[in-house]
């Protein structure tokens, strides 16, 4: 069966309820296809202590034992799931000791998995990535969008290096398409002379020590106003404008209290220092509950408690997300953007002016809508809205078809044409 969507679950940092929230929207997206949740933060086995069912094959078996991944999936038993509720759910464990091979593993172990996971037989793969950012986190993630990042109002800090994410993943995307195995200086009469320049240029912009070009907005104007209308600068801008960034507020208690303590510095963060075109979507929050905390106690993931009031009707939900879809959320497309005008130089923060106020009109649009909703109907929202996009924008928008090697991603990049066949190498000379 080929799987529909790969979808990573980060956080900047530990402690934003990142494992509680990958394992229950994994049994909220499980009502409507095959999912199977990967636990990729393997030096904690937080999975494996958040569900209560025997676990006869898990990451060691398949590292160690040589098993299929899916030979590695574990099910929910009768006691746990006695209506057969979530029968299309199933988790792959971590081990249950550390073993240094599994969680910090090697290049051939991470192929290894990376193939082994596009083959999961599943319609939905969530991977519970560890808290941060390292190269077993940033080689899991999608080319061009976040995947789910999670906030908390609770945890600063923790939002702020959410932004180190997208940030990371943009720079992997650009340092790929102007690498020197890259077709792109080949289509552009296969000058590498140059490739030089382009790279010195982005470890500018990378180097938060270097003030000299303060992020990609700056980047991309910088490169306008040296070379105009150019398959370079249209290539930087593409990559920018198609980036698009999904979060979810867990532990909400309040518009005004996660605007500010996680929205706003988020965006403040990201406009400054990565892109203020990136396409910003709220998918939800999940409401601070007490019985979320007793069920994680109880090593019983919350949606499996009995609800004290039923969810909300399907009917409801589709009205909802077209009501926020006639507003800018990031679920339309977004409009044909041009190379930036080299006298444009305040276009970046009007525009993350623009993406501040958006975003607080959404969440309290979102807020008056759903105010008196349990954590089954936030968690239940937050599924419909990812199904929504899955089935509204391309692949490559939210998670993904499977896990690229940059190399496969250099080949779908160029097959699709993206990048002009002919430039004048003379401009940059």
């Amino acid at each position: 069966m080929a799987i529909k969507r790969i979808i990573p679950i980060s956080s900047g940092k530990g402690g934003v309820g990142k494992t509680t929230f990958a394992i229950n929207y994994s049994l909220a997206l499980s009502r409507h296809g095959k999912t199977v949740l990967v636990d990729l933060d393997t030096g904690t086995s937080a999975i494996r202590n958040a569900i209560d069912v025997p676990i006869e094959k898990d990451l060691y078996h398949f590292f160690r034992r040589n098993e299929s991944l899916n030979a590695c999936v574990t099910g929910l038993d009768d006691r746990l799931d006695p209506e057969r509720r979530y029968r299309n759910f199933g988790f792959v464990a971590g081990p249950m000791h550390l073993i240094d091979e599994i969680t910090n593993f090697g290049a051939g172990h991470k192929a290894k998995l990376i193939a082994a996971i596009n083959q999961l037989d599943a319609d939905y793969v969530i991977l519970d990535m560890r808290a941060g950012l390292d190269a077993n986190v940033i080689d899991f993630l999608p080319f061009s969008n976040s995947g789910i990042l999670i906030f908390t109002p609770h945890l600063p800090s923790a939002t702020l290096a959410a932004s180190d994410i997208v940030k990371a993943i943009l720079f992997r995307k650009l340092r790929l398409i102007f690498s020197k195995e890259s077709p792109f200086f080949e289509t552009m009469g296969g000058r590498l002379d140059f490739w030089r320049l382009i790279n010195d240029l982005i470890d500018r912009v990378e180097d938060v020590y270097d003030s000299s070009v303060q992020n990609l907005d700056a980047f991309a104007l910088d490169l306008a106003q040296n070379l105009g209308d150019h398959p370079i600068t249209r290539t930087v801008q593409q990559t920018i404008d198609e980036f698009r960034v999904h979060y979810v507020l867990n532990l909400f208690n309040g518009v005004e209290d996660s605007f500010n303590t996680a929205v706003k510095p988020f965006i403040d963060n990201l406009t400054s220092n990565v892109s203020a075109r990136c396409g910003v979507t709220n998918l939800g929050w999940i409401t601070r509950s007490d019985a979320i905390h007793r069920a994680n106690c109880n090593k019983i993931p919350a949606l499996l408690l009995r609800p004290e009031k039923k969810a909300p009707k399907q009917d409801r939900v589709g009205k909802e997300l077209e009501e926020l879809r006639m507003m800018a959320i990031g679920l339309e497309p977004p409009p044909s953007r041009k190379a930036p005008a080299p006298a444009e130089t305040t276009r970046g923060l009007s525009e993350g002016a623009d993406a501040l106020s958006n975003q607080l009109n959404v969440l309290k649009t979102m807020f008056d809508q759903k105010k008196n909703d349990d954590y089954y109907a936030n968690f239940d929202y937050v599924s419909q809205r990812a199904l929504f996009t899955m089935r509204n924008r391309r692949p490559s928008e939210f998670g993904d078809t499977r896990i690229y090697t940059p190399s496969e991603m250099l080949t779908s990049l160029f097959a699709k044409s993206n990048v002009p066949t002919t430039m004048d190498w003379g401009e940059l000379e």
